[in-house]
């Protein structure tokens, strides 16, 4: 009795049909995929955006609320401040997309801008920073609308002054 160790051919035939397969399947499937990740990539990167911002913004506020009592009584002295407050925010958010004009936050001193208290000499009780920009998306083009989805952020703090 004789054995013969070679495989059958249709075995050969078997195995090249499902590599064939596989490659069907993976041209199904990888378009669904990305229709499923793309969102959620996006989503992820909305927020990581929004974080960026409210740290920004509180870092800004932050520095604001510990400016001495006589430079916020000093009109151009708080306006300096305010300038540096606002700077503080542009470079923490201009990581996100180098090169690009993001806009300029706003800073309040109480309800009015800092340095302009409505000709008094008084400090505000609270300093309020807003960033807002939009998130542009560079992977799919025009998918966010013709201006992106639009970030607000808002960091109130106490005026604590020194």
């Amino acid at each position: 009795m004789t054995f013969s160790i070679r495989r059958p051919v249709s075995d050969s035939r078997r195995h090249q049909r499902q590599g064939g397969v596989a490659a069907i399947e993976l041209a199904i499937l990888l378009p669904l995929l990305l229709l499923t990740l793309a969102p959620l990539i996006l989503c992820a990167r909305y927020m990581w955006h929004y974080t960026v911002a409210q740290k920004a913004a509180q870092d800004a506020a932050r520095y604001m609320s510990t400016v001495s009592i006589a430079e916020m009584k000093s009109k151009t002295m708080a306006v300096h401040a305010k300038n540096i407050a606002v700077e503080i925010a542009k470079r923490e958010v201009a990581e996100l997309a180098p090169g690009e004009d993001i806009g300029s936050p706003d800073v309040f001193c109480g309800v009015n801008t800092c340095g302009f208290l409505g000709g008094q000499a008084a400090v505000p009780k609270t300093v309020t920073v807003f960033v807002a920009f939009p998130v542009t998306d560079t992977f799919f083009g025009t998918y966010l609308g013709p201006d992106g989805w639009l970030i607000n952020v808002k960091a109130t703090v106490p005026y604590v002054g020194k």
